[in-house]
């Protein structure tokens, strides 16, 4: 049997009281993505606006919800106006992938598409969320006219667009007789919306289930 050296305890010893430590990887740490540093500051800004309004929200306020630093944000978002049109334009991005999913297959009638186009629109605009957004363009429009312009501008006029064109694209195929799409569709959204969102605004309608 080998007998242990004085030499050799004396190492065992010192490695038990003192075990390595694991080592670090090479290279630099694993850092996020540009449109994940965009869709955290996305989302920090719609709930600092929704909380504050938009003309006492600060970026030093909506770049630490984020947990990035304002020159980060400054980066990616010259003005507060241009984070706020992107707040608008991921809402409506999400209602255009919402409509999309659920409303266009190729073998539901014109009549069918359109009543489901027009429900999910409602849904959408109707809901908690999207009337917080309501609310603040509303209080804050006097005081910063380009807060309405970017809520239009990114949504309910690109959601009119969208519904413009499918009005069009029927009326060239003979599915739908629309001479006008444009005015078709202005009052296809007040139909739908404009009464109930009225009410839901100066709160004389709970939200839709």
């Amino acid at each position: 049997m080998d007998t242990e050296t004085a030499e050799q305890a004396k190492e065992r010893d010192a490695a038990a009281a003192h075990p390595a430590l694991p080592r670090r990887p090479r290279g630099r740490p694993c850092l996020i993505g540009e449109s994940e540093r965009r869709e955290l500051l996305i989302g920090a800004a719609e709930k600092v606006f929704v909380e504050s309004g938009y003309a006492t929200a600060s970026v030093d306020d909506i770049a630490k919800r984020a947990r990035m630093s304002k020159k980060t944000l400054y980066r990616l978002f010259a003005t507060k106006e241009s984070l706020f049109g992107a707040v608008i334009a991921e809402r409506r991005n999400a209602l255009k992938e919402l409509i999309e999913a659920e409303c266009c297959g190729d073998d539901l009638a014109p009549a069918e598409i359109l009543r489901k186009f027009l429900g999910q629109v409602a849904r959408f605009v109707l809901a908690r969320r999207q009337s917080a957004l309501y609310r603040l363009v509303i209080a804050e429009s006097q005081r910063a006219p380009e807060l309405a312009c970017a809520f239009y501008r990114e949504g309910p006029s690109k959601a009119r667009h969208a519904l413009t064109q499918w009005l069009e694209a029927q009326h060239e195929n003979n599915a739908l007789i629309v001479p006008d799409a444009d005015s078709a569709a202005g009052m296809l959204f007040s139909m739908v919306i404009g009464e109930p969102q009225m009410r839901l605004l100066i709160g004389d309608m709970r939200e839709p289930e």
